[in-house]
C-alpha cells in the first residue's frame, strides 16, 4: 500500500475517531447531559437524516445489475431484522437491537472507503446498496422510535412508517427521480438550489451520530460480554455468511462487473449503522449499540486493509 493511499485512508478515518473521541470527552467532562445528546439525536433523525435520504433517492441511478445487488442486500437485512425483532430480543433484551441488523454504515464509512479504492465515479455501486437498505431501515427506525411500553397495532405501525419524515422525503426523492422532474429541474438550473439546501441540512448527521457513539461508549463489566457477543453475531451474519452467499449468487447471475462484487464484499464488512445508539430507550441501550458499532468499525478497517492489498 502506497503512502498516498495510507494518507487518503487516514483522511477518512481521522474525522470518525475524532468525533467519537469528542463524545467520550464530553461525557467524562460533563460538557453535555444525556438529555442534551438525546435532543441532538432527535434533531438529526427528524430533520437532517430525511434530507440525506432525499438526496440519495433523487440522484440514484438504476440498472439491472444494480437491482440484483440491491435485492440481495434487501433480503439479508430483512432476515437479520426479523430475527432481531422476533428472537434476538429474547437473548439480548435491548430495544434498539433490530437497528443493529437493519442497516450498515455505508454513508460515513462504506462509500468513502470504496472511493479510496476505485474512485468517485464508482461510488454509486455502494450508494445503491445504501438506498436498498433504506427500505428496511426506515420502517425499523419508525417502529423503534414510536413503540412504547405497549404493543403497537399493525395499522399504527404502518401509519407511523408512511407519515414519517424519513419515508416521505425518500418517496419524494424517488418520485422526482423516476418521473423525470429532477432532470427537468436540472435543465432549467433549479435542481442545484434544492440539492444544495438539503445537503446543507444533512451536514450535521455524521458529526452528531459519531459524537453520540462516543458519548455512550462503554465496555464496563455489566455489558462487555453482551457487546462482544452481538458484535460477533453481526460479523458472522454479514461479514462471513452474507458475504459468501452474495458472491455465490452473483456468480450464478453470469457476467457481473468485478467492482459490484467488491462493493458487496465491502458492504458486508461494514459496521452497524451509527444511528443505532440514537434509538435506545435508555442509556443501557445506547451503551450496547455504541460498543457494537465501535468494535465493528475496527473490524471493518482491518478488512478494508486486506481488500486494499488484494485489489492492489
Amino acid at each position: 500500500m502506497t503512502i498516498d493511499k495510507i494518507l487518503t485512508i487516514l483522511q477518512i478515518i481521522a474525522p470518525i475517531f475524532t468525533s467519537v473521541f469528542l463524545g467520550v470527552l464530553a461525557r467524562k467532562r460533563k460538557i453535555l447531559t444525556q438529555e442534551g445528546v438525546a435532543s441532538l439525536q432527535q434533531f438529526v433523525i427528524k430533520f437532517c437524516l430525511p434530507c440525506v435520504l432525499f438526496n440519495s433517492c433523487l440522484t440514484a441511478t438504476f440498472a439491472a445489475e444494480s437491482l440484483g445487488a440491491m435485492s440481495l442486500v434487501l433480503v439479508a437485512l430483512l432476515c437479520g431484522c426479523l430475527w432481531a425483532f422476533r428472537w434476538g430480543r429474547k437473548r439480548f433484551p435491548y430495544h434498539n437491537l433490530p437497528q443493529l441488523f437493519a442497516a450498515q454504515e455505508t454513508g460515513m464509512l462504506g462509500i468513502p472507503l470504496f472511493i479510496t479504492l476505485f474512485g468517485a465515479a464508482e461510488a454509486y455501486r455502494v450508494g445503491i446498496l445504501d438506498l436498498a437498505q433504506a427500505f428496511v431501515a426506515i420502517p425499523t427506525i419508525t417502529v423503534l422510535a414510536s413503540s412504547g411500553t405497549g404493543k403497537p397495532s399493525l395499522g399504527g405501525i404502518l401509519k407511523n412508517i408512511f407519515t414519517s419524515p424519513l419515508m416521505l422525503m425518500s418517496l419524494l426523492g424517488l418520485i422526482l427521480n423516476v418521473s423525470g422532474v429532477h432532470s427537468l429541474l436540472e435543465g432549467i438550473g433549479v435542481a442545484p438550489v434544492i440539492t444544495d439546501t438539503t445537503e446543507f441540512l444533512a451536514q450535521p448527521v455524521s458529526a452528531v451520530m459519531l459524537f453520540s457513539v462516543g458519548y455512550n461508549f462503554s465496555l464496563g463489566k455489566s455489558n462487555r460480554k453482551r457487546i462482544f457477543a452481538i458484535s460477533a453475531l453481526h460479523f458472522v451474519s454479514f461479514g462471513l455468511v452474507a458475504a459468501v452467499v452474495f458472491q455465490l449468487v452473483i456468480g450464478l447471475l453470469g457476467q457481473v462487473d468485478a467492482l459490484t462484487r467488491w462493493a458487496l464484499l465491502l458492504y458486508c464488512l461494514l459496521p452497524s449503522s451509527f444511528l443505532a445508539p440514537s434509538l435506545g430507550k435508555n442509556q443501557e441501550d445506547a451503551i450496547v449499540a455504541s460498543g457494537v458499532c465501535s468494535l465493528l468499525t475496527a473490524v471493518t478497517l482491518v478488512g478494508f486493509c486486506v481488500i486494499s492489498v488484494l485489489v492492489a
